[in-house]
Parts: structure tokens; C-alpha cells; sequence
């Protein structure tokens, strides 16, 4: 296998989308990233007959080490990933021997602190330090409508869903394209950003007033108040939850959070959609509206040996460690 690098997506054949299984992962995304968020990124690939095989997104950032502390330590970073903190690897093809390989040249060539995200086929990578992340959260559409889901769970978590749908009545739900993605929108995203603690990159306002038709803005309004909002695509049978803002200050008057889930689901259910992607926020929260728990880990590596000991005896305080359980909502499980 051949592995070559390119500084640009514009560079890698279009068969790059013929190995990927997020719509995150696909060119015109990483494409739309190069444009409105650019952070030097960089794409290995492994060539075999001259077939693309595997590949690989690099971008570098500085971000807190400890995030998943109380504490923070703002260091410089190449991290195999996309560079907009969704759940989706930065690694694309299912062989993972070619991957491994991929991997393995990659982190000869990437000088510096090098972290691997969303990556699970670790097994067999040498002097890397692997850990655990934030969890993905995937919705399995196991009815055909609404109103079948609604039936088919448990009186308990029926209930908090009328609950709060209650409380959005008088509720205008928007559908429109992203350029209708307005200051206002922007700015509920910023306060989701200052109030999370695993955030790795804020993205700018032209990042999402610039998404493709493809990607739809999903607005609850209440008279002129915008409560809450999210972005989502229907892509390859999967409808993925992008990004999202809400209203701090109207959120437990309207549920808001609750009801913004809701819609999502609702949303899935009238597509052709087979799973939703929910990504790795809120966990509880999706959990109990029907999500499952997948875990995701990934891994730190440098070069130098004396940094590497400490950064694995430091795992502790690097890594996600919180075990969640999934709970059963449906009667019959």
C-alpha cells in the first residue's frame, strides 16, 4: 500500500466517499470545513492498484488537554478527526490492517502531541495511550410512526414526553434552509459553547449560515422569542443531529431542551431515516428518549518517551470515565 499526503480535499479523488460511513466524513463537508473553519488541515491516503483504501483527516488545534477534569492545560495539537466535534473518526475505511498502517505514518510524520478521536480499532498500535471518550448517541427506529413509539414505551417516559410537549402549544416550529441562520441563532450556540465542558473548537457564524440545502435549520419559536434550534441532515439512511442553541433564560418555562430532542425524533420519523444521530452530548437525556449508548475511544501518542510515560500515568484525569448504562424504555425489552 502507497500513502500519500495532500493539504487540500479539492486534491483526493472523489472514491474517498465510497469508504466513508458518516456524513461528517464525506468531501463536501470536509470541503465546507476547509472553508469556514481551516485549522492546517491535511489528508492521508492509502493507495492500493492506485484504489483509495483508507484515509485520514489531520487538522491542528490548541485545545485543554484536561478537558474531562476540573482542571486546564492549553496545549497544541494534531488530532485525527473532523474538525467540528462531531462523532464521526477521523479514520475512513473499514479494513482495519490498512488503517493500522495508515495510522502507524501517520504518527512517524506528525511531530508534537498527536490525538486519535472516535476510533475504536485500536488493538494492536503500539505506544499509543488509549482512553475512553464522550459516548455517541444512536436512535434505533424500532416503529414505523410516532404515535407507534409513543405506545410502545414505558408509561413513565410517555408521560415526561406529553409532559413537555405540553408546555409548547402555542410553539411555531420552523423549517429552513441555513441561510436563514440569523445572529440570534449564533449567539444561543455561544452560550452552548461557554456552558460546555468538552467543547474542542468554536465554530464561526459563516460555518453554519454557509451549510449546503442539504442541512436543514430547525427553529421553535414562541411570538417573537426564539427558544431553541437545531441543524440536521438526512443522509445514507441515517438523519444526523448537527448543532444546536437554546434560550437559557425561557428553557424550563418551555421544556425547551426536552422538546428540542423531541422534535428531532419526530423529525426521523418522517424521513426514511433506520437510526438517528443523536451525538455525544446529553447523554442521559437521549438515553431516555430511546438513544443508545455506543462508547468511543481514542488515543494520545508522541514521539518522546518520557512524555508518553507521562501522559499514561496521567490517563486518569485525560480520559472521559463516567460508565453509563443504557435503561430500557420499551415495554418489551
Amino acid at each position: 500500500m502507497i500513502i500519500k499526503k495532500f493539504s487540500t480535499i479539492n486534491e483526493i479523488h472523489p472514491n474517498w466517499n465510497l469508504l466513508v460511513n458518516s456524513a461528517y466524513q464525506k468531501l463536501e463537508f470536509l470541503l465546507h470545513l476547509e472553508k469556514y473553519n481551516p485549522c492546517k488541515q491535511r489528508y492521508y491516503i492509502g493507495l492500493d492498484s492506485n484504489k483509495i483504501v483508507c484515509g485520514a483527516v489531520v487538522y491542528s488545534l490548541k485545545m485543554n488537554l484536561l478537558t474531562f477534569s476540573n482542571y486546564s492545560l492549553t496545549v497544541s495539537v494534531s488530532i485525527i478527526g473532523i474538525p467540528a466535534s462531531v462523532d464521526a473518526s477521523g479514520i475512513v475505511g473499514s479494513d482495519t490492517e490498512k488503517n493500522k498502517i495508515l495510522i502507524l505514518n501517520i504518527l512517524e510524520q506528525e511531530k508534537g502531541l498527536l490525538l486519535c478521536l472516535n476510533y475504536n480499532a485500536i488493538e494492536g498500535i503500539e505506544k499509543v495511550i488509549k482512553m475512553q471518550t464522550l459516548p455517541t448517541l444512536i436512535f434505533e427506529k424500532k416503529n414505523d410512526t410516532w404515535n407507534d413509539f409513543l405506545m410502545n414505551i414505558k408509561h413513565n417516559y410517555r408521560h415526561r414526553i406529553l409532559k413537555a410537549e405540553s408546555k409548547i402549544k402555542q410553539v411555531e416550529k420552523r423549517i429552513e434552509p441555513c441561510s436563514c441562520f440569523t445572529k440570534n441563532h449564533y449567539n444561543q450556540y455561544l452560550a452552548i459553547m461557554m456552558h460546555s465542558k468538552t467543547k474542542l473548537e468554536i465554530l464561526s457564524f459563516d460555518f453554519f449560515y454557509n451549510l449546503s440545502d442539504k442541512y436543514k435549520l430547525i427553529s421553535l419559536y414562541h411570538g417573537n422569542d426564539l427558544l431553541v434550534w437545531h441543524i440536521s441532515i438526512f443522509d445514507d439512511s441515517t438523519y444526523y443531529f448537527l448543532f444546536g442553541g437554546i434560550n437559557y433564560e425561557l428553557r424550563d418555562r418551555f421544556d425547551s431542551y426536552c422538546n428540542n430532542l423531541i422534535s428531532i425524533i419526530k423529525e426521523g420519523f418522517d424521513t426514511q431515516c433506520k437510526t438517528i444521530n443523536f451525538g455525544q452530548t446529553a447523554t442521559i437525556s437521549k438515553n431516555r428518549l430511546g438513544a443508545k449508548i455506543v462508547s468511543l475511544s481514542m488515543f494520545l501518542y508522541h514521539h518522546n518517551l518520557i512524555i508518553r510515560l507521562l501522559l499514561s500515568l496521567s490517563k486518569n484525569i485525560l480520559s472521559y470515565e463516567i460508565k453509563n448504562e443504557n435503561v430500557t424504555i420499551y415495554k418489551n425489552e
